[in-house]
């Protein structure tokens, strides 16, 4: 059954995939996840924050931005998810003069909006995307329409690849989420 549910998530998760192969960028930015209830990085957070230090540490882009503030509504008296990532990302040995933090960003849109606040006036315009795969290709469409020259950086035999049944939620919600942001686009149009 678990080799179904694998082939399944390849399946429906890859027209939602879209990776760069590895060039420099002005800036890593990862996107913001849910933190646990005591504050601590959710295993999604986790794993953006690890594949994020690893792409500073090999030298493709100098600094490192995080985003990401309270998404549901109902959880804005705890930490915001970049100041969760913030402090791994500082333990993981990554100078403060590296790093760029957002705090108020609620969704994948506004994590491109409140990204390129802080990162187009230092003149980063190229940057990698750092998500689990499932989630890049709508990371990718939202920075573009932001100003940036986005890439996505593959996150390999991660959370999506290890846990196949909560993958297919993620992907299931990943469809609605780019219905409800087609959806946006037309009525904004209109």
């Amino acid at each position: 059954m678990s080799a179904l549910l694998g082939a399944a998530v390849r399946l429906l998760g890859a027209p939602l995939r879209s990776w760069s192969p590895p060039t420099t960028a002005d800036a890593v930015v990862v996107l913001g996840a849910p933190l646990r209830g005591d504050g601590t990085l959710s295993p999604q957070a986790e794993e953006r924050v690890r594949a994020g230090v690893a792409l500073w540490q090999s030298g493709l882009a100098p600094v490192i931005c995080l985003v990401g503030g309270h998404g549901p509504a109902a959880i804005a008296g705890t930490p915001a998810e970049a100041e969760g990532m913030a402090r791994r990302v500082r333990a993981l040995g990554v100078p403060e003069s590296a790093l760029r933090i957002d705090r108020r960003s609620t969704s994948t849109r506004t994590n491109a909006l409140r990204a390129a606040e802080i990162l187009l006036p230092e003149g980063r315009r190229r940057v990698w995307l750092v998500t689990q795969p499932f989630h890049t290709r709508r990371a990718l469409h939202y920075f573009r329409l932001a100003g940036f020259e986005p890439l996505g950086w593959p996150i390999r035999e991660g959370l999506e690849d290890r846990e196949p049944a909560r993958a297919l939620r993620w992907i299931a919600r990943e469809y609605a989420a780019w219905g409800l942001a087609l959806w946006r686009g037309l009525v904004h149009r209109a």
